[in-house]
């Protein structure tokens, strides 16, 4: 009788426990540049749409991570993605967990498509300066071509710089101009 009871009260957790946690699809169109945010640290995120929002002009910075998708530069994505929400995450963590279940479209950008991205904001720098040139946190190779040191004098004196861009290749953008 007490194994029957302890079978039966393992049984409601169980159950308890699958209802806090939500599931559904959901569609998510990814654009073709990751951009610059702040989250506990400065970082790279995706930008995406969902919903209603797709082939809208609004897009959002997305935080979390999508468990089984690989975003590259120069492609825009629309993502069947299924979203658990995580009951009582932790304070600093996305109340979502995103794992990919299909790409429905993957589609390379025109060359000429020009994109901004905060290389500067409120006095917190999202480029690294090397010796082999810069980089957006380590990540994305700018060309800055006849605006390197344009681009290094702003990211001394201003608060804020936006870049204008275009796409070179999976790793490296080019600056057209800084705004």
């Amino acid at each position: 009788m007490k194994k029957l009871i302890l079978l039966l009260a393992f049984v409601g957790v169980l159950i308890s426990c699958e209802d806090d946690e939500q599931v559904e699809f959901v569609d998510l169109r990814v654009h073709h540049y990751k951009n610059t945010a702040v989250g506990l640290d400065p970082q790279l995120v995706l930008l995406v749409q969902e919903g209603n929002d797709i082939d809208t002009d609004t897009w959002y910075n997305f935080y979390s991570h999508i468990e089984g998708f690989t975003h590259e530069l120069g492609y825009q994505y629309v993502l069947s993605v299924k979203k658990e929400t995580i009951p009582n995450p932790p304070q600093d963590a996305s109340g979502a967990r995103y794992s990919l279940v299909k790409i429905l479209s993957k589609e390379k950008v025109d060359d000429t498509v020009e994109f901004d991205i905060y290389l500067k904001g409120n006095g917190l720098s999202f480029v690294n300066t090397s010796s082999s040139g810069f980089k957006i946190l380590d990540t994305t190779t700018i060309d800055c071509g006849a605006l390197c040191n344009d681009l290094e004098d702003k990211l001394q004196g201003e608060l804020d710089i936006k870049g204008t861009f275009k796409h070179i290749d999976q790793n490296t953008i080019q600056l057209i101009r800084l705004n």
